[in-house]
Formats: C-alpha cells, sequence, structure tokens
C-alpha cells in the first residue's frame, strides 16, 4: 500500500488531529489547575478571615470575664490572655502558609498535566507519522 493511499492519508490526518487535540487539552488542564488554585486561595482567604474573627471575638469574651470577675488583668492572667493571643496568631499564619502551599501544589500539578500530554501529543504525532510512512 502505498503512503499517499486515501486510507494512509486518513490515518496520518486522524493521528496529527489527536495530537494536536492531545496538545491542546495539556493547556486547558494548566488553565483549570490556576482557577482551581484561585479558587483554593479565595477559600483559604475567607476561611483565615473567619478564624480571625473567632479569635477575637473569643480573645475579647476572655478579657470581659476577667474583667467582670474583678481579677488585676496583671500576672498569671494577663499571660494567659497573650498566650492566648500568641496561640491565636500562630494558628492564623499557619492556615495562611498551608493555603499558600496548597495552591502552590495545585498549579504544579497543572504544569505537570500539560507537560504529560503535551509530551504525549509528540508521541502521537510521530507515531500517526511513522505509522503513514510506514504504510500503514
Amino acid at each position: 500500500m502505498s503512503i499517499w493511499s486515501v486510507g494512509n492519508l486518513a490515518k496520518l490526518g486522524s493521528g496529527l488531529y489527536s495530537a494536536v487535540q492531545q496538545y491542546k487539552a495539556g493547556s486547558r488542564a494548566e488553565d483549570m489547575a490556576e482557577d482551581n488554585a484561585d479558587r483554593a486561595r479565595q477559600e483559604n482567604e475567607e476561611e483565615a478571615r473567619r478564624l480571625r474573627i473567632s479569635q477575637r471575638r473569643n480573645q475579647s469574651a476572655l478579657q470581659a470575664r476577667a474583667a467582670a470577675s474583678g481579677i488585676k488583668l496583671s500576672g498569671s492572667t494577663s499571660n494567659y490572655l497573650d498566650q492566648y493571643e500568641e496561640e491565636g496568631d500562630k494558628q492564623y499564619d499557619w492556615l495562611k502558609k498551608s493555603s499558600k502551599s496548597r495552591e502552590q501544589i495545585i498549579k504544579k500539578e497543572g504544569k505537570n498535566q500539560k507537560k504529560a500530554l503535551q509530551y504525549g501529543s509528540y508521541g502521537s504525532f510521530f507515531n500517526a507519522a511513522s505509522n503513514w510512512w510506514g504504510g500503514g
């Protein structure tokens, strides 16, 4: 069978079309990962905002209880309130760092998926060309 036969040209065209679609899918995968990372960032920002509000409410309630009890806000009471605030800050900072890490992981996964699909498209292209050149 000739490499220029209709059947071989159809296989070549089909293989090339498949390679192009696979390459484009890689770009779409990366775009979707960027969108997902952006959504994750927004969700985590909202979670951090809510955590900060909750921490401030609890801190205020603790200060109000201490003040209402007639205990001076010094010594162990003051230390406790300071430690409570420091722990809240640590939790908030950890949430922000873990959110950034999650966002970076999602983006990296998208880039890896893009590379895998696009490298796969090269294989599809060369497979189509090889089959065409070999006559099917």
